[in-house]
């Protein structure tokens, strides 16, 4: 008999968990359409892929959770099956709601970004004692009222209701956006009536709602597995044209994240850490004057991968996503053919960025340890998340890109990868640490981003060059690893025939003008940036003098490739001609950079060996000789006003410029979509925020 009533309360506890992770799932899908995703809305197997991935998952920690009450609690404590269950099932629903309330709030307001664990201790602790209260109360209740009990047919009406409801709202979302809504939804509240009438009528009996509970559990979980299209298709070859047919057949970027000029060999002859790097450079065309469009990542790459300045792309607050208008050179070269991939790591550059947009495979770190399918908001994103993500350093991702090639080797491509390891925090392996004894003995790390920043650490000499070492060491780290995988293109016989772009997103100060880190000013240890490019066949074996900027990068690949670009008028000419040997005559053209993420809002204009900085707020004015001073420390505003008078102008015609552009694209500055909470605690993680 024991056993027998072991198995029943077994029966029942999977019972109440499945429809309780039901009617989760069904919340959680009810705040996805309050999300800016649901703008571009899931096909139905998507859709109820989502759902059904979230009822497993929260079916299976209900459980789980209820089988340690049901020792801990019920059996040692004394405390009744149904009320550990009750308790259960209420703090769950109590929780997924108040956390699906938290993303909202989360996404579409700024005012409570830096307490978003703070309030998930709050919202938790509410929904645990108005659980504990709830279960107070019923259990007295049902003591004293011996037919008080919460009945199970009510519970499947309810679960059976609100799954209806979200597909109701799909389908309203997706095929009949048009329809009056009050005939819709008058026919779906009678058909819920008369379903809930014949349901309550059924399940008097406990064998058809337990038929029932197991037909819904089928539908569940196992339907979506077997239905055509539930299993993503392979990427598309339709587009894809024969080798013969291209200039360049294929084409790899590498961007170093964070990396100074001055870091490398090739442009500073005393580092002798960098001989991969600097033998990659003796094959190039190496550009000495290279400038980012600015001094962080966001805006800079999404520059390098769109060819419009940030002012443009509107991506310049890290909040906020690439809008849809905004042509990229990722989808231009899908569009002709080439095969699109990115392998990179950086918590900015997610999908969730729509920077993946044009690329048939997006392989971005930090990737979730355990992928599931969700609606990215409540529990089941919050469950997945806390398994912790998949950082690898420069190595494994590597490692991911040696092997991409090897299964990519016979088609044309074009390739990005990004490495993130020169950016804090500095943690390079063993062997690159720094050889000197005293800094080896002052630790082998330095996290401390903020406090870098704010100047309250690395306040001697001696911590600065420990500091500055640790960076070194990181720097290279990566040339080990760019040497690797260009010695993979070579293995590959794909290293001669390709054409491979190799920059940075922006550098890192140490100090030069009083500051630490980046994002803050427009000074060149931020903007100046190298720049190598090797053309297929033949080595460049050439150095550029000529000012140029990676925001050309898009347009000189569309150039090159024979692909044809976004009439656009702020992005920058094409470099192409000064890759030619000998070089074609190349007209030198203004560079701005801008956006700066950190203290004042900045703009600057390099101009004739010139660059003129003015700040958006206060007004100030700096020009600088760049070729007398390369360091920027004697500012020439009263000895040169001609200077200052053209790059005021030059400025004010590139903001005319860009709202042409932005008009004719037909991009707001409201169309960049927000990013979650997600997204904006890896802005923290990373001190952007």
């Amino acid at each position: 008999m024991k056993i027998n009533a072991c198995v029943v309360a077994v029966c029942r506890a999977l019972a109440w968990c499945f429809l309780a992770g039901v009617i989760l799932a069904a919340m959680e899908a009810l705040g996805y359409f309050f999300t800016p995703a649901s703008e571009t809305p899931y096909s139905f197997m998507d859709f109820y892929l989502r759902f059904s991935t979230s009822c497993i998952l929260l079916f299976s920690v209900l459980f789980g959770i209820w089988l340690f009450l049901s020792f801990f609690v019920v059996w040692l404590g004394g405390v009744r099956t149904g009320m550990a269950l009750f308790f259960l099932i209420l703090f769950f629903i109590l929780f997924g709601y108040l956390v699906i309330l938290l993303d909202l709030l989360f996404l579409y307001t700024k005012k409570y970004d830096a307490h978003w664990l703070v309030l998930m201790r709050y919202f938790a602790a509410t929904a645990l004692i108005l659980s504990v209260l709830c279960s107070l109360v019923l259990g007295k209740l049902s003591r004293r009222f011996k037919s008080l009990h919460i009945s199970l047919r009510f519970f499947y009406i309810a679960s059976l209701f609100m799954a209806s409801l979200v597909f109701t709202l799909w389908a309203k979302h997706v095929h009949v956006p048009e329809m009056n809504n009050l005939l819709y939804w008058g026919v779906y509240a009678a058909a819920v009536l008369v379903g809930a009438a014949v349901l309550w009528k059924i399940g008097r009996y406990p064998w058809p709602l337990s038929i029932l509970t197991i037909l819904l559990a089928l539908v569940v979980f196992a339907l979506p597995m077997r239905v055509p299209g539930a299993q993503p298709s392979a990427p598309s070859l339709e587009n894809q044209t024969t080798s013969g047919a291209r200039p360049v057949k294929r084409v790899v970027l590498v961007i170093v994240d964070t990396l100074r000029r001055d870091a490398l060999g090739c442009y500073n002859p005393g580092i002798e850490s960098t001989p991969k790097i600097d033998q990659f450079a003796r094959e190039c065309t190496l550009f000495t004057h290279a400038y980012s469009s600015a001094p962080w990542t966001y805006p800079a790459v999404t520059s390098i991968l769109t060819g419009l300045s940030p002012r443009v792309h509107t991506l310049v607050d890290g909040k906020s996503a690439l809008p849809e208008k905004v042509p990229t050179l990722a989808a231009a070269m899908k569009e002709a053919g080439y095969h699109t991939a990115a392998i990179g790591f950086n918590g900015l550059l997610t999908s969730r960025s729509k920077l993946d947009r044009g690329f048939a495979e997006y392989h971005w770190f930090p990737q979730p340890s355990v992928h599931v399918d969700n609606f990215e908001i409540g529990l089941t994103h919050s469950l997945v998340k806390m398994c912790g993500d998949r950082k690898p350093d420069a190595s494994g991702l590597t490692d991911v890109a040696i092997q991409w090639l090897k299964n990519h080797a016979d088609r044309d491509f074009f390739l990005w990868l990004h490495y993130f390891d020169p950016h804090m925090p500095y943690v390079p392996p063993k062997e690159f640490q720094p050889q000197d004894n005293e800094l080896r003995e002052r630790g082998d790390r330095f996290m401390e981003t903020r406090a870098g920043r704010m100047g309250s650490t690395a306040r001697t000499a001696e911590e600065r060059a420990w500091v500055s070492a640790l960076y070194d060491g990181e720097v290279a780290f990566v040339d080990a690893q760019v040497g690797r995988f260009f010695e993979s293109l070579r293995q590959l016989n794909l290293y001669e025939d390709t054409l491979i772009i190799f920059t940075s997103d922006h550098g890192e100060e140490f100090w030069d003008h009083g500051r630490f880190e980046h994002g803050h000013t427009l000074y060149d240890e931020l903007i100046h940036v190298p720049l190598l490019v090797k053309m297929p066949g033949v080595p460049s074996l050439a150095s550029v003098e000529a000012a140029v900027a990676t925001q050309a990068i898009a347009p000189t690949v569309f150039e090159l490739c024979s692909v044809p670009a976004p009439a656009t008028e702020s992005m920058p000419q094409s470099f192409s001609a000064l890759l030619k040997t000998p070089a074609d005559p190349f007209n030198e053209m203004p560079l701005f950079s801008g956006a700066p993420i950190f203290h004042e809002p900045q703009e600057s204009v390099v101009f004739e060996g010139m660059k003129y900085v003015r700040g958006l707020l206060s007004g100030q004015e700096q020009l600088f000789n760049l070729r007398e001073d390369p360091g920027e420390r004697n500012s020439l505003v009263f000895q040169d006003p001609v200077s200052v008078e053209k790059g005021r102008q030059l400025l004010d015609a590139a903001r005319v410029a860009d709202d042409r552009t932005s008009e004719k694209l037909g991009i707001q500055k409201t169309d960049s979509d927000l990013l979650n909470s997600e997204d904006i605690r890896s802005l923290e993680a990373l001190g952007y925020l």
